[in-house]
């Protein structure tokens, strides 16, 4: 699990400023920052101590959590916001005093707000965590109170966040091991065999499904249970012989059935089955064979990991 948060300084002299990160381990890393335990950023320092304000959890994975966070970082440069950061209304002020404005925990809490409505990240469906030492009375967190594009817990305390992080790793152990024993069993069955092609655009791809891969790093299994493999040939045909540029390699395969599809298939078929035209992605896809359904973040959970394995 991934998770980008932001920070406000309770030391008098530096009251404006905040710190936005990324960790796997948010209350491990607020003690770092505090100085109870080794590490943490050289900026947060001086500045201790750091109260945390929310956590943003829930992204399919590492790399989607890394980019959120730069963009919450670096709105002015961010493709995914930069054309609506003009949204926000900037007080007239000086140079300096702008820094600090830009600094503060309300431009923060602003760029947040218009992050997770933007096209990228509003299908991840986020999760906002949002402790009870936070000034819930500021307008724009009231604002982010009211999104029905992330799902919001608010007035959470440390013991309550450590409780839910520890049920979803347990979740999603359980599940993973379940996974795995379906895999097994079917795989076991005289005469069961894995589709060679893509179900959507019938072309042919290789799958293999030996140990060899899972000691490559290939086919590991997605926390949410949908496993996503690299197709074994880089001279396959493509899914579209007019996207021959854009050619997804990955392959998706259902955790239920174990039907695969490429994944740029698969996004393809949910959007015009929907008539969505405006979007890269879907907000969701169903297995068309049994009728899993999921968000389409789950969907690619890992795939990153994947790119990099075998890259």
């Amino acid at each position: 699990m991934f998770f980008c948060y932001i920070l406000s300084s309770l030391n008098e002299k530096y009251l404006n400023s905040t710190y936005i990160g990324f960790t796997d381990n948010p209350l491990h890393r607020i003690r770092q920052h505090n100085g109870e335990i080794k590490g943490g950023a050289k900026f947060t320092k001086r500045r201790r101590p750091w109260q945390l304000i929310l956590v943003v959890s829930n992204f399919p994975n590492k790399i989607a959590a890394l980019k959120f966070e730069w963009a919450w970082q670096n709105p002015f440069s961010s493709n995914f916001i930069k054309n609506n950061i003009e949204n926000i209304e900037i007080p007239k002020m000086n140079k300096k005093k702008l820094q600090n404005y830009y600094s503060s925990l309300k431009f923060k809490l602003e760029v947040l707000n218009i992050l997770i409505n933007s096209k990228v990240f509003e299908r991840i469906n986020l999760n906002i965590y949002i402790f009870n030492n936070s000034p819930t009375d500021d307008i724009i967190l009231t604002d982010i109170l009211k999104s029905n594009i992330a799902r919001i817990i608010n007035n959470m305390n440390f013991e309550e966040f450590k409780n839910i992080i520890k049920e979803k790793e347990k979740k999603e152990k359980k599940e993973n091991n379940i996974n795995k024993d379906i895999d097994d069993e079917l795989l076991s069955l005289e005469g069961f065999n894995i589709p060679d092609k893509c179900l959507i655009c019938e072309e042919l791809f290789n799958i293999n499904n030996d140990k060899n891969n899972e000691k490559n790093g290939i086919g590991s299994e997605a926390s949410d249970g949908m496993v996503i493999e690299s197709s074994a040939n880089e001279d396959v045909e493509k899914c579209d012989k007019n996207e021959k540029k854009n050619r997804n390699e990955y392959i998706v395969k259902c955790n239920i059935c174990k039907s695969p599809f490429h994944m740029i298939c698969l996004a393809n078929y949910e959007l015009e089955r929907n008539n969505d035209v405006f979007n890269l992605v879907p907000k969701k896809a169903d297995c068309f064979v049994c009728g899993n359904s999921l968000i389409w973040s789950d969907w690619v959970k890992k795939y990153t990991d994947q790119y990099k394995v075998n890259k």
